[in-house]
C-alpha cells in the first residue's frame, strides 16, 4: 500500500493543486467584484504570508542547498509567478474577451511540455505529443463554445498578445520550479513567492484601490481566505512538490484539467450550465490526458528472449538433435 501511494503521490499532488486552482477562478470572480483585482491579489498574498510565518521553524530545519547563481533563478521564479503573470493577465482581459483569452491559456500545458523538452532535455514520446494536442484542442473548444459575455475591449489582438506573454511567464515558472525543486523545499519556494509577491502588489493595490466597501459580504471574506490559504499556500506547495519526482512535461499535461474543473465549480457554485459542445470538449481533454499518461507495453524484451531461445536450440541441435526436439516441444507448449 505504501509503495503504491509513493508511486502515485506526484499525480495526487498535481491533481489536488489543479482542483484548488479550478475553484480559485470562482473565488476570484466573487472577490474582485467587490474589492477590485489588485487589492484582492494583495490581500491573498499578505494573508498567505501570515499563515506561512508559523512554518518558519520548519523552513529553517529543511536544508536548502543554495548554489552559486541561484539568486538569479529564484528572482526569475518570483517575477514569473505571482508577479508578472497576474499583471499581464489582468491587462489582457481589459482588451480581449474571456473566450479569446481562454484560447491562449489553453496553450499553457503544451508549451510547458515543449519547453521542458527543449530547455531541460526531458524526454517526450509520441503519446505525449498526440495526447497533448488532443487535450489542447479540447481546452480550446471549451473556451470557444463557452459564453463569452460582453466584450472587454475592441483591440483583441493586443489583448491576446498580452495573454500569450502571461502564459509565457507561467511556462518559465514551471521550468524554474522544476530546476529549483531538487535543491529547495516546496514550503521554502512557496513562502518566497508569497513574501515578495506581497511587496510587489502593495503599490499596485494602493494605486488601483477602488475603496473598501462599507459592508463586505461573508462570501468575499471566505473567497479571499480560500485564495490566500488554499491557493497561495496549499496549491503552490503541492504544485512545487510534484516537480520533485515528476518531469515538468507531465506536470504541464495535467494542467489541461483546469478548464474542466473551472466549469464544474462554476456549475456547482454559480449555477452555470454546460452545452453539448462543452461536454464534448471536456471529453477530449480527458481522453488526451489519459492517452498521454499511458505507458506503452514493452515487447522488445520478450522478442529478444525468444530470439535467444531459438539460437540456443539451434546450437543444441548441432550437438544433440534429440535434445533440441524436446526443447522445441517445451517451448511450443509455453507459447501456446
Amino acid at each position: 500500500m505504501a509503495k503504491v501511494l509513493r508511486q502515485y503521490l506526484p499525480v495526487i499532488q498535481i491533481v489536488s493543486a489543479v482542483v484548488i486552482w479550478a475553484a480559485s477562478f470562482i473565488a476570484m470572480k466573487i472577490a474582485v467584484a467587490e474589492l477590485g483585482a489588485f487589492p484582492t491579489v494583495f490581500l491573498r498574498m499578505i494573508l498567505a504570508v501570515a499563515l506561512l510565518l508559523f512554518f518558519v521553524p520548519t523552513i529553517r530545519r529543511a536544508k536548502q542547498q543554495y548554489q552559486k547563481g541561484d539568486w538569479i533563478l529564484l528572482t526569475g521564479l518570483i517575477l514569473c509567478e505571482p508577479c508578472l503573470y497576474f499583471v499581464f493577465e489582468g491587462l489582457a482581459l481589459t482588451y480581449t474577451s474571456a473566450s479569446e483569452a481562454g484560447m491562449i491559456t489553453a496553450l499553457h500545458p503544451f508549451l510547458v511540455t515543449l519547453a521542458a523538452w527543449y530547455f531541460l532535455k526531458e524526454a517526450i514520446n509520441r503519446r505525449m505529443i498526440i495526447g497533448g494536442l488532443i487535450a489542447v484542442l479540447g481546452a480550446i473548444l471549451l473556451s470557444v463554445t463557452g459564453d463569452s459575455g460582453t466584450e472587454s475591449g475592441s483591440d483583441h489582438l493586443l489583448g491576446n498578445f498580452l495573454e500569450f506573454i502571461a502564459i509565457g511567464f507561467a511556462t518559465a515558472y514551471s521550468l524554474l520550479a522544476r530546476k529549483l525543486s531538487d535543491r529547495y523545499s516546496p514550503l521554502f519556494l512557496t513562502a518566497l513567492q508569497a513574501g515578495f509577491g506581497t511587496l510587489f502588489f502593495l503599490p499596485l493595490a494602493l494605486v488601483f484601490n477602488q475603496g473598501i466597501p462599507a459592508n463586505i459580504s461573508s462570501e468575499v471574506i471566505y473567497s479571499v481566505l480560500f485564495l490566500a490559504w488554499g491557493v497561495n499556500v496549499i496549491a503552490f506547495i503541492l504544485y512545487n512538490a510534484s516537480f520533485k519526482t515528476m518531469p515538468a512535461s507531465q506536470v504541464g499535461l495535467w494542467l489541461n484539467l483546469l478548464p474542466i474543473g473551472t466549469l464544474f465549480f462554476g456549475w456547482l457554485v454559480l449555477n452555470e450550465s454546460l452545452t453539448q459542445a462543452q461536454y464534448l470538449a471536456a471529453g477530449l481533454v480527458l481522453v488526451g490526458l489519459i492517452y498521454s499518461q499511458i505507458k506503452p507495453r514493452r515487447k522488445s524484451v520478450f522478442i529478444e528472449q525468444s530470439l535467444i531461445k531459438r539460437e540456443y536450440i539451434d546450437q543444441v541441435f548441432e550437438q544433440n538433435p534429440s535434445q533440441a526436439d524436446s526443447l522445441r516441444l517445451v517451448d511450443n507448449k509455453k507459447a501456446s
